[in-house]
């Protein structure tokens, strides 16, 4: 790990700084509406491997145009012919209802004093759903720059917007994919929020920390 001073700190939104409803909804309504044997869990990792590839892939579409597509091609793997419209409704419904955490404006405050940002993969239909102004100098969504997480061009973006080199720049993100991989592909450095003590997925490298919460932000940037 490079030991220049961290200059500035860039937060991923879901998940780390807001809690949204139980995605698991999704999955679990799919498997009672259309009395599916399949475990839900299985549902949960389909739809999430089908979300990894879609976005990934060009040209850029939004969320909603992802969703609408990956969530028939689920159904469809379980032989269900019904449209899929509103299971793509309750992801929207699930994602843009939305809180803060307890512990994000207290680490947000914590950084006044250095360059922050927020790097969210989010449609505009997300943002505008916030009702809370964050104390932050931008807040970058994938949406904006056609690249979603963990595709580094999103954080490159988000690091010239600060105007600082990436090994100058932390990223605090909850996805070991999309936050761990994707901002240390882009050469920042890395805090793994892991709320839920997730083990780190073998393909995805070690952070540079990894904390259970913000609490902890603030004691171990002065250290760092």
């Amino acid at each position: 790990m490079s030991q220049a001073p961290i200059k500035a700190v860039l937060f991923d939104a879901y998940g780390t700084l807001l809690r949204n409803e139980d995605m698991m909804l999704i999955p679990r309504r799919i498997v009672a509406d259309h009395g599916l044997t399949v475990a839900v869990d299985e549902v949960w990792r389909a739809w999430s491997d089908l979300y990894f590839e879609a976005a990934q892939i060009s040209p850029f579409r939004n969320l909603r145009e992802i969703q609408r597509e990956i969530l028939q091609r689920l159904l469809r793997r379980y032989a269900v012919t019904s449209d899929a419209s509103a299971y793509v409704d309750l992801f929207f419904q699930v994602t843009t209802n939305v809180v803060l955490y307890p512990d994000a404006l207290p680490a947000l405050d914590a950084f006044r004093h250095l360059g922050t940002g927020i790097v969210s993969n989010a449609d505009q239909e997300h943002l505008a759903a916030w009702n809370f102004t964050l104390p932050v100098q931008f807040v970058l969504i994938s949406e904006v720059v056609q690249a979603y997480k963990p595709d580094p061009l999103i954080f490159r973006h988000a690091v010239e917007r600060l105007g600082l080199l990436p090994h100058e720049v932390l990223h605090v993100g909850d996805s070991d994919v999309d936050d761990v991989l994707g901002a240390n592909a882009a050469g920042l450095r890395v805090a793994w929020v892991n709320r839920d003590g997730r083990s780190r997925r073998p393909d995805v490298p070690a952070p540079d920390f990894e904390i259970p919460d913000l609490t902890p932000l603030p004691a171990l940037l002065q250290r760092a």
